[in-house]
């Protein structure tokens, strides 16, 4: 794998994912929203487990929505149907995905 020097960004619509570190077995990344926007609903085989830094969010999986704000995290297992909607412009989540997001890092070097 590429080591993660200089502009580590992704731009997916709004959303802005900085890749912070990233190996075979884990990827961990900054994600930032501005107010009142949603992603696109997805799924994955990654566990995910975010933690919100700033603003607050409702990750809407399994079916139900659950609030969560700053020095909050949660847990989608792999496979869950998901998605997130931000509330607060400048939202940011420290996001790490098990296995490794080979998919966002093949992204980051076609850019």
């Amino acid at each position: 794998m590429k080591s993660m020097n200089g502009n580590n960004t992704i731009q997916l619509g709004e959303i802005t994912i900085k890749i912070l570190s990233n190996s075979e077995a884990l990827t961990v990344a900054e994600l930032t929203f501005p107010a009142d926007t949603l992603a696109k609903e997805h799924q994955h085989p990654h566990e995910e487990v975010n933690y919100v830094v700033n603003g607050y969010f409702d990750f809407i999986h399994d079916g139900h929505a659950t609030r969560i704000s700053a020095g909050e995290s949660i847990r989608i297992a792999p496979g869950v149907l998901h998605n997130i909607r931000s509330h607060d412009a400048g939202g940011v989540i420290l996001t790490s995905w098990t296995p490794s997001r080979h998919d966002l890092i093949e992204k980051l070097y076609k850019n």
